[in-house]
């Protein structure tokens, strides 16, 4: 109800705002422009946007083998995706900015439609046009979750002018991917199915460790009703089953292989349904948007990650979604001033069951010597009849949002000046349930079994204003080079901890037996509590400055920047044997960074070199443990690198293109006082086609020298643990136009 009076509000303002009278009268002969629909909601063109830009067209990502979004990595400077665990890990890290879990930090729109879920970011591609990627806070306009950025998809629409193209590869483990994009009057359609057979193995289980299967649809319909109206339905799904979590211990300075005895996979299923509708007015341009977002998933996890029956993990997910969007902006792109007003919201719900199983080496481990401890021999001991505890865990979590948000640009000549402004009303609430049961004897004492219950139930949530201003001034110094510079604010929403809840429970059971039991603990079992099951959001403050040049077969582009974070969001563990982890605000945090681009592509040949810098620190950190303060912040690479060169040779009426590019990344940390750190690594890759006609025959390869390497680092039981980089990669295709 509070979001439908809002919207009711702020319709009738906004439209009573940008109402505007044509100074001249002459309406009926007031020419209306091709209505062109964009994934870009700013009020001028990419070009002239005050921020870095980095755009990738659809013929660099089919050559390239781009299907996605960690293949984008190192191609955009400082993006940094690493690939590891399962589609639900998908995790963005770029200038400093970005954490393990929960919220991403870089905001993924496909044609106008917000993806709202991270759990829905990684999946495969087909009938991509282009990708952009506005890099650093872009909070004015895109709100929460928009603080590293956004990468924005524009799809294959009904109005473009394609044939129906088939695509089919195949190469290391048994790895098959088929895809395939056609136009049907006003319907674009496309699809993917991906399978691989994996390329780790799991030595406890002589098994693949990370197959995969998954089949992804979209169709996107598109009318224009004159030349004003136009409306656009995109539906998108995707359904997969997968293994994963190739993690293997680190152990006496030297990385096992990846060995462990339970069940582990994730399997998902994502819907999303948006509707686009544009009226192309005398003075304002209309553009509403509202999408329904679905996503079912469930994980399994061994999550001592050995060969020992400790504990297990399971997080099932149902998670609904709406937004709604609607903005205004002036139809006349010839004036000097262009304003754009908009209000957006969105509600969400999920429904998580999340239950940990304790098996019998865990209980013994850690409970029994635990609780064992603190008795004296000659009273006696603790003994658990159960084999396993589950703790069950169930969660309702629901989150709403509420955004009014207005930029307008200024036009002086050669001078665009650009200020924002945005309010955000946010809330969010969880409801927790949790339950542990289990069968007891305290040995001499007691002659049989008590059975003890541990309940633990209730409810936190918070209400916030977080208001973005964005002021920025951009230089046209010649009709190829413009300079500018931005002051933005960005934000992370906060949320809860949910995979903190067995630490929980395994205390309170503890205390609990020792209070069922008689006995006084002067100190007891102690772990995190409700309280710290909520975290604050996270902001950031950037200051950029940059240039871009585009001339002939030319592009370039600079960016400087200084970004101050406040309540950094981070992924700890408690210390000692803990069993969960948790995200806390670390304080505060800066990053300096340098990125640039730079394109030449005269005739047949073709380069890029993409690179950045970035020193990102903290500047207030003390876990009450440790200070932190000074050090880099963990899986935030120094440097990331990207550079190939191509060119294609025309022989009779066939075309030879050849391909080569190297990617790096690194030195990073992997933990916040720097023990564990990765080096500065570079991986080779190579492309080499045949394409004659209306067909195309290639190989291409990743990691072509077959370079070892670290992707992820983390803690489990006080056991430190690794990903692996993927081995050497050849796959051989077939591109059919029909």
């Amino acid at each position: 109800m509070f979001l439908q009076t809002f919207a009711s509000a702020m319709t009738t303002f906004l439209l009573s705002l940008l109402t505007f009278v044509s100074p001249s009268g002459d309406t009926l002969t007031h020419h209306i422009p091709d209505i062109i629909i964009t994934a870009a909601k700013e009020p001028v063109s990419v070009g002239h946007l005050p921020s870095a830009v980095s755009s990738i067209s659809q013929v660099s990502l089919q050559r390239e083998g781009k299907y996605r979004p960690n293949t984008l990595s190192q191609i955009i400077p400082g993006l940094h995706i690493p690939d590891y665990g399962a589609s639900l890990t998908s995790t963005i890290y770029m200038r400093g900015l970005g954490s393990r879990m929960e919220n991403p930090v870089m905001g993924l729109y496909i044609d106008g439609i917000p993806v709202l879920d991270k759990n829905a970011y990684d999946s495969d591609w087909e009938g991509i046009n282009s990708v952009k990627v506005l890099r650093g806070p872009q909070g004015t306009l895109y709100g929460r979750n928009a603080m590293g950025g956004v990468l924005s998809l524009s799809t294959l629409s009904p109005t473009d002018d394609s044939d129906p193209v088939i695509n089919v590869e195949y190469g290391t483990a048994g790895t098959v991917r088929a895809g395939a994009s056609m136009i049907l009057g006003n319907n674009a359609l496309s699809a993917t199915y991906r399978h691989t057979d994996g390329y780790f193995r799991n030595t406890f289980k002589n098994s693949s460790c990370d197959p995969y299967d998954g089949l992804s649809l979209r169709w996107r319909w598109e009318r224009h009703y004159g030349e004003r109206i136009m409306m656009s339905n995109l539906l998108m799904s995707c359904i997969s089953r997968e293994g994963g979590f190739a993690y293997g211990q680190w152990k006496n300075d030297t990385l096992r292989p990846v060995s462990y005895n339970d069940e582990a996979g994730y399997s998902r299923l994502s819907v999303i349904d948006g509707y686009r509708f544009r009226y192309h007015g005398y003075a304002v341009i209309t553009d509403a948007t509202a999408s329904v977002q679905l996503l079912a998933d469930d994980m399994l996890m061994d999550q001592d990650y050995t060969e020992h029956s400790i504990f297990t993990l399971q997080q099932r997910q149902l998670s609904g979604a709406g937004t709604m969007e609607l903005s205004l902006r002036r139809a006349d792109t010839d004036a000097a001033w262009q304003p754009m007003t908009g209000i957006f919201s969105f509600y969400k719900r999920n429904s998580m069951h999340a239950p940990v199983v304790f098996k019998r080496e865990g209980i013994e481990s850690l409970m029994l010597n635990n609780a064992n401890s603190h008795i004296p021999t000659d009273i006696g001991y603790l003994t658990i009849s159960d084999n396993e505890i589950p703790v069950y865990s169930d969660f309702m979590i629901d989150t709403w949002n509420a955004a009014l948000f207005h930029e307008s640009v200024f036009d002086m000549e050669r001078w665009l000046f650009t200020a924002g402004l945005r309010m955000d009303f946010e809330g969010g609430n969880m409801d927790y349930d949790c339950m542990t049961r289990l069968l007891y004897r305290f040995v001499p004492i007691m002659a049989a079994d008590r059975e003890l219950s541990v309940p633990y139930n209730g409810s936190v949530g918070h209400k916030r204003i977080e208001v973005i201003p964005k002021l920025s001034a951009l230089f046209r110094a010649s009709d190829a080079v413009i300079i500018y510079s931005t002051l933005s604010k960005g934000y992370r929403a906060g949320g809860f901890n949910t995979q903190i809840f067995s630490d929980i429970l395994q205390n309170m059971t503890m205390n609990a037996l020792m209070e069922d039991l008689g006995v006084h603990l002067d100190r007891q079992f102690v772990s995190v509590s409700a309280g710290n099951t909520e975290y604050d959001p996270e902001t950031a403050w950037n200051m950029e400055a940059g240039t871009r040049l585009h001339k002939g077969s030319v592009r370039a582009s600079l960016a400087t920047y200084c970004i101050n974070v406040h309540n950094q969001q981070l992924t700890v563990f408690p210390p000692g044997m803990s069993t969960g982890r948790m995200m806390t605000n670390a304080g505060r945090s800066r990053s300096y960074g340098v990125e640039a681009e730079l394109g030449w592509n005269p005739g047949r040949f073709r380069s890029q070199l993409s690179w950045s810098w970035c020193d990102a620190r903290f500047t207030r950190f003390n876990d009450g443990n440790s200070d932190y303060s000074g050090n880099r912040i963990p899986y935030v690479p120094e440097h990331t690198l990207y550079m190939s060169m191509g060119y294609s040779l025309a022989i009779n009426d066939k075309t030879i293109d050849i391909d080569a590019s190297l990617n790096g990344a690194g030195p990073f940390n992997w933990d916040e006082s720097g023990t564990r750190r990765e080096p500065f690594s570079i991986r080779a890759n190579g492309r080499m086609a045949l394409v004659s006609g209306r067909w195309e025959f290639y190989v291409r390869g990743e990691n072509l020298t077959d370079k070892s390497g670290r992707s992820f680092y983390f803690k489990s039981m006080g056991n430190e643990f690794f990903a692996s980089v993927k081995p050497r990669i050849i796959m051989t295709g077939i591109t059919i136009k029909l």
